[in-house]
């Protein structure tokens, strides 16, 4: 590309974020490798906590905006009743499952929620989690990997600079330890279509 051009398309302001084009292209290229995995995390992760609070607290727990959830996550439900309202489509719980973002389920392993998020209920949504002997893993430090593959979603899925981060560093193995807490199906389906 020109520089006419990157100026035009890209922008100075985010090109200015990167040391080369050469860079710039890089980043793109690793963004779209980790595509395949976030979105099938994002996904199994959702049914898996609604799945295991549809046998808690009912079919339509979300409809039902269920006594547990927080002043902030029953802000995201309506505003998620509302698109979906705005496009006139039905607001079943499966399509209010659907919209909600990456960010309400993240929400709730965060601490306003250790009483409901305890080692049972991490047993239930994770049906591969480890044994407490072999490796110690709760609600703070689920949230905590889970907020570190949100924040990382989100730059990649607004188009954000990844590589030559530390931050993220670590974060294949976040996402790899996450996706085998689910389920080991889920897990080699991620690597498999991800290669």
């Amino acid at each position: 590309m020109t520089e006419i051009a990157i100026k035009k398309y890209i922008s100075d302001a985010r090109f200015n974020k990167y040391s080369s084009f050469d860079e710039y292209q890089k980043n793109l290229v690793l963004s779209n490798q980790f595509y395949i995995p976030l979105s099938i995390l994002e996904v199994s992760l959702r049914n898996a906590i609604n799945s295991y609070f549809v046998n808690l607290y009912g079919q339509n727990w979300l409809l039902n905006e269920a006594q547990f959830l927080q002043r902030d996550a029953l802000e995201k439900i309506s505003h998620a009743k509302a698109k979906l309202s705005e496009r006139r489509e039905n607001i079943t719980h499966a399509k209010l499952t659907a919209e909600l973002t990456l960010g309400f389920w993240t929400s709730l392993f965060q601490k306003p929620y250790d009483k409901t998020m305890r080692l049972q209920t991490l047993k239930g949504i994770f049906s591969n989690l480890p044994k407490q002997e072999i490796k110690f893993i709760d609600r703070k430090i689920v949230s905590a990997q889970l907020n570190h593959i949100r924040k990382f979603r989100n730059r990649i899925f607004h188009f954000e600079k990844i590589i030559n981060k530390a931050e993220f560093d670590t974060i294949q193995n976040d996402i790899d330890e996450i996706l085998g807490f689910l389920n080991n199906e889920v897990y080699e389906f991620a690597k498999r279509l991800n290669k």
